[in-house]
């Protein structure tokens, strides 16, 4: 039984052998979303010199994504959508109509240079990453995990939906049933609206309560189809670990997938500036280390995250975690150098430990009769006694 006592000597070590891919692109590093925008950040670009400065990722194990393709994304988004992105990255305009039947040109979804060929790189690394994982594998999408992204629409950051069509590709390569497990601290709607009626996909999302987007309540849970667990504000490594141990790994043991879909967003952890939930990379990566266990598929991806030293070090430890490689306590010297080179238009001075290491402080705290309450309403709708 997992414990919180793992947690303060968790290091990232070996876990089975699985072949593991890294997948990203230079497009990351060369485009932004402009001004102050939360993903104005270095995100992909960090975590791919982090892991070569540390040195756990040779030339081998990392592929550059290809851009899909607009008559591909046509297959899920509706084509006077993929033109007008096309059309509006060409021309950097847009006019009040498309604006606003499109959700383009907000403070949210902006106009920017490379805003069709980069969430398209997203969409065609998934793609790669599906590929790569279908006959099993794992594989590391960087720059995916687009979990807000609509069919005819931009939202939530998201211009296109990479986990839709990651899925959609696990199928056709004969992965039929396929459990989605997102960690972001956001409601995964877009993924959720793209599969209503799916009875072999079972997605999960652990996200804060009253949050933007608004959705994934308490409500919104279907047995082995859709699992929602909103959780408070605060919310702890011991609540956490206790909504996986109690709910999430039980009914995922259930539901038997083929395969698992990770969105490993970095925004539920306590230093993001997006979410009011306390939780440590610790917990994270041993939650993720479970999961890699009980699957001979696993696809992960990014997702969000808005400060640029918790995004680097978590998304760095899942490669290392994937790839089944032991990153030191105490960082090289080079990995600490790339880290305090890091900046942030916050303005913002990272802790000493977020420039030495890659582990965080533990955030173990009460397990709260609200977090207990939220535990058994969610079992008792997908008719789950926990014990």
């Amino acid at each position: 039984m997992y414990t919180l006592e793992t947690l303060k000597v968790l290091e990232l070590k070996e876990t089975n052998s699985a072949k593991a891919i890294l997948i990203g692109s230079e497009i990351y590093r060369n485009s932004q979303f402009g001004g102050k925008h939360p993903l104005s950040i270095p995100r992909v670009s960090a975590v791919l010199d982090l892991v070569r400065a540390i040195g756990i990722c040779n030339k081998e194990e990392y592929k550059t994504g290809p851009c899909a393709k607009p008559e591909l994304l046509k297959s899920f988004h509706t084509a006077d959508y993929i033109a007008v992105l096309k059309k509006t990255e060409v021309s950097q305009k847009i006019s009040e109509t498309d604006a606003k039947t499109y959700n383009i040109g907000s403070l949210s979804n902006p106009v920017f240079p490379e805003m069709f060929k980069r969430p398209a790189t997203s969409v065609g690394s998934s793609l790669l990453a599906a590929d790569l994982v279908a006959d099993g594998g794992r594989a590391y999408s960087l720059g995916g995990g687009l979990h807000h992204g609509m069919a005819g629409y931009a939202n939530g950051f998201c211009f296109l939906n990479d986990l839709v069509f990651a899925i959609n590709r696990l199928r056709d390569l004969g992965v039929q049933r396929i459990a989605y497990i997102d960690l972001d601290a956001h409601h995964c709607d877009g993924v959720a609206a793209a599969f209503p009626e799916d009875e072999n996909l079972f997605a999960v999302s652990t996200h804060e309560r009253k949050r933007w987007p608004f959705t994934g309540g308490i409500d919104e849970n279907i047995p082995d189809r859709l699992l929602n667990v909103p959780l408070p504000s605060q919310c702890n490594d011991t609540e956490f670990m206790f909504v996986f141990e109690k709910l999430v790994f039980p009914l995922l043991d259930r539901f038997q997938p083929e395969a698992l879909i990770v969105q490993g967003g970095a925004d539920a952890l306590v230093e993001d500036p997006m979410s009011r939930l306390c939780l440590s990379n610790r917990v994270i990566f041993k939650i993720l280390s479970i999961l890699l266990e009980s699957s001979q598929r696993v696809l992960l991806t990014g997702g969000g995250g808005y400060n640029p030293w918790t995004v680097a070090r978590l998304w760095t430890g899942f490669w290392a975690l994937i790839s089944g490689r032991t990153v030191p306590e105490v960082l090289p010297y080079q990995a600490t150098e790339l880290l305090r080179s890091l900046s942030w238009q916050r303005q913002t001075k990272p802790k000493e430990i977020m420039l030495n290491s890659i582990y965080d402080v533990p955030m173990e705290g009460q397990l709260r009769d609200e977090v207990s309450d939220i535990v058994k309403k969610v079992s008792s709708l997908h008719k789950f006694k926990h014990s």
